[in-house]
């Protein structure tokens, strides 16, 4: 009785800090790909330097898989990339003033790469080019981490993606909740160099799609 007793408390113990535990390993795992990051711009002067909750993303990547481009008015000798690369390979860091938000960005939607960083999906636009790069995060329980704060951007703001090649500034121009099956917001242009934000809507028991598009202003 008293080993089953002992056992109880253990497993109870282990319950309680899990949470915490899987805080710390997305915590860890950020501030290693932030510190890459960070040692890459540092071999390269040319650049300018400038989970809480495990939320349902579920088949977001799949369901892009299957999304077919229907945009029929745009200008067909225009030649769209994807982004190539291995799932969870560090492609740069994408900051928001407004929300005082920085954060790495890998390559692939994954669950895992999910935990530690914003992640572009795979077989959308390389991020700077013309087209769409799609950009999933978590909304996060705890304030001001990944996409927690998203809601509280404005028409305007500015998101900025810093790759090692270069550093892209976006200008919001569209904010919209939508279904989770809408695949509408990944149409990609053939004209403008568009990013695109997702997060779930509301943070809790979450039933939507929050979207963000932002474009550059070219000179």
């Amino acid at each position: 009785m008293k080993k089953l007793s002992i056992l109880l408390i253990v497993i109870g113990a282990l319950v309680a800090l899990y949470p915490l535990g899987n805080y710390l390993y997305g915590g860890f795992g950020q501030a290693r790909l932030m510190q890459q990051m960070e040692e890459n711009s540092a071999q390269e002067p040319s650049i300018e330097a400038d989970e809480e909750v495990a939320e349902d993303y579920g088949n977001l990547q799949d369901i892009f898989d299957t999304y077919v481009e229907s945009d029929e008015e745009i200008e067909e000798e225009v030649e769209l990339r994807t982004q190539e690369g291995e799932s969870g390979e560090l492609l740069g860091t994408l900051k928001i003033p407004r929300i005082d938000a920085e954060m790495p960005v890998v390559l692939g939607a994954s669950q895992d790469n999910l935990r530690v960083a914003a992640a572009l999906m795979e077989g959308t636009t390389p991020i700077g080019e013309i087209g769409n790069a799609a950009i999933a995060a978590h909304r996060s329980h705890t304030y001001g981490r990944f996409f927690n704060r998203l809601n509280e951007m404005e028409l305007g703001d500015e998101i900025i993606v810093t790759t090692p090649e270069d550093t892209f500034v976006y200008t919001v121009y569209e904010i919209k909740v939508v279904e989770p099956d809408d695949l509408s917001v990944l149409n990609r242009s053939r004209r403008d160099r568009v990013v695109t934000l997702i997060t779930c809507d509301p943070i809790y028991e979450a039933t939507h799609r929050l979207i963000i598009h932002g474009v550059i202003k070219d000179a």
